[in-house]
Parts: structure tokens; C-alpha cells; sequence
């Protein structure tokens, strides 16, 4: 017995020196990320890289981890299937939703949104509240598969309002079909509004309605089939030491000075 003892006791010595032992394994575990082209928060740059607010964040939060994200491009609308089946581990830029909690567990929130209302300038008037398009027979866009918001889930639950949206695939076509005049306007995360009106050289020609749609915090959603609550538990460590230690505000102050 005393044989067999030591001779198991040498084995796990030798492992442990070779780093092989499970325990001692300095392997970092690795989260594949879905994302999907949104500036300012994900994009490619000039230089062919992946870029951007958030990709810049969760980089922090998970090399403060000790883990590492595996960038997989996959459009929204496909994006959260693939989360709710456990072939993507993660999805960032998320508003917390009932309907998505069934197969996601939902970080802290690690920066906020904006929704806003963008219209063509000059016509911010014609309107007070988002209801008001019933009334005026106007049209709005959204893009398929976002969330706007409990205050925008409520209208279109009504058919009066659901019948004045139109559901698209990207802002690019909103912005054409606002300044067609087939629609009034479009809905659209602040920042990715004004980005995507810059790309399309066309901001002098928009603005902002004073009234925002919703402000809401914003999470990473993590599989609840490819994901544990520990890891989230990581996460939300990592996040907020990096907020007490004023990371993530330096690298928020980067895109909105």
C-alpha cells in the first residue's frame, strides 16, 4: 500500500511540474463572442481589425478575467437563436428581457444606452410623444430583432400603433426610406444612430427628437447552455474592479468626450 501510495504521490509531482495536472492548468478558457457590425461599439477598422466601445470593454473585463474572447461575426437576428441553442457563448450590447432570461443569465450592467428618435431636421416639432404618430398617420423604422424598451414593447403591442412601424434590416435603409419621406423617422441607440448618419454623410440633415424612447443599461448575455452562473459571477468581479478603478470610464471617454 505504502508502495502504490508514493508512487501515485510522484506521478501527481510530476504533472504538476509539467503543468499538465487539471489543477495547475495555466490554460485559459475561452468564450466565443458573437458581434455583429454597429459603430461606434463593433466594427472593422482601417487596419482590418475588429474595433470598437464595447469589443475595447469586454477585452479589459475578460483579460482582467483571466480568459480569453473568440470573435465570431453573426447578423442580430441570428445571433440570439445561436446564444438560446449554446453555440455562442456571449452576446454584448444586450437590454435585459423577460423572453431572453429563459436561456441567458444577464451580467451587471457595464455601460448604459440612449434610444432615440431620429428625424429629419427641422421636424422635431410635428410630434411630442412617440403615440403621436397615430394620430398624424406617420410611419417609423425599427430594425428586426431589437429591443427598444418597456415604454415601445407597450405601443406595438397595440395593432393601432404596431400598423405605423416598419420592421428592417439595418439603419442603412431607415436613414433612405426618412429622407424619402416614407417614413417619419427611425429608432436607433444614440450613438449608433449618429455613426451610421455620419457613415452615410447625411448628419446635417437629421436630428435628434428631445424626447429619448428609453434609457436603459446595457449587458453581456451568456448561454445558459454553453455558460455557468460562475462565470458571470467572474464577470461581474471583473467589472467592478475595473469600474472602482476607473478603466472602463477612460475607455468610455475615448468615444464620448
Amino acid at each position: 500500500m505504502n508502495n502504490k501510495f508514493n508512487l501515485t504521490i510522484c506521478i501527481i509531482l510530476f504533472l504538476f511540474s509539467l503543468g499538465t495536472y487539471p489543477a495547475l492548468s495555466k490554460e485559459k478558457k475561452v468564450f466565443t463572442i458573437g458581434w455583429d457590425p454597429w459603430m461606434p461599439y463593433q466594427h472593422i477598422d482601417k487596419h482590418g481589425r475588429l474595433a470598437g466601445l464595447d469589443v475595447e470593454l469586454l477585452q479589459a473585463i475578460f483579460r482582467e478575467m483571466g480568459c480569453k474572447l473568440h470573435y465570431k461575426e453573426v447578423p442580430w437576428k441570428q445571433l440570439l437563436p445561436a446564444v438560446k441553442r449554446g453555440k455562442i457563448s456571449l452576446a454584448a450590447g444586450a437590454s435585459k428581457a423577460v423572453e431572453r432570461m429563459e436561456y441567458a443569465y444577464f451580467s451587471d450592467a457595464y455601460r448604459a444606452e440612449s434610444v432615440v428618435l431620429f428625424v429629419r431636421k427641422g421636424e422635431t416639432h410635428k410630434i411630442n410623444q412617440l403615440s403621436d404618430i397615430i394620430n398624424n398617420n406617420m410611419k417609423i423604422g425599427i430594425i428586426k430583432g431589437y429591443y427598444y424598451g418597456k415604454k415601445f414593447e407597450t405601443l406595438i403591442s397595440r395593432k393601432e400603433f404596431r400598423d405605423h412601424v416598419q420592421i428592417v434590416s439595418g439603419d442603412g435603409i431607415n436613414i433612405k426610406k426618412t429622407l424619402n419621406k416614407r417614413i417619419y423617422g427611425f429608432l436607433c441607440d444614440k450613438y449608433a444612430g449618429i455613426s451610421a448618419i455620419n457613415k452615410a454623410g447625411r448628419y446635417n440633415q437629421f436630428e435628434i427628437h428631445p424626447n429619448p424612447i428609453n434609457v436603459s443599461d446595457i449587458h453581456v448575455m451568456f448561454s445558459k447552455k454553453a455558460c455557468s452562473s460562475m462565470d458571470v459571477n467572474r464577470f461581474n468581479a471583473a467589472l467592478k474592479k475595473l469600474k472602482k478603478n476607473g478603466t472602463l470610464k477612460q475607455i468610455i471617454h475615448k468615444y464620448f468626450q
